[in-house]
């Protein structure tokens, strides 16, 4: 029971951190909405709003992305951006 609870608050706790960097990045409640399809691949990530917001945001502000990979010299920003957004849309049961 209790281990339950505490999964169910870890789960709250990231959909409200995905939730807090979408904001931070300023995506608008339409980009919010893409980034599923973006993370599925139905849709392209490289050159949109969403992206410029995300990259700008994980890159400089947060700076959460590594330099060699913000830089495009040993990854892709966008490619690292979905990653992310995966890995954490994952850990909430989303995808």
């Amino acid at each position: 029971m209790v281990k339950a609870q505490c999964t169910n608050i870890l789960l709250l706790h990231r959909v409200i951190n995905m939730n807090k960097l979408y904001e931070n990045a300023g995506l608008t409640p339409e980009e919010v909405a893409l980034m599923p399809s973006y993370v599925a691949g139905d849709v392209e990530f490289y050159d949109t709003p969403a992206y410029t917001k995300l990259y700008e945001y994980l890159a400089f502000e947060a700076c959460l992305m590594p330099y060699g990979v913000a830089k495009a010299r040993t990854g892709d920003p966008d490619t690292w951006i979905l990653d992310f957004a995966e890995s954490c849309i994952s850990a909430i049961g989303m995808v």
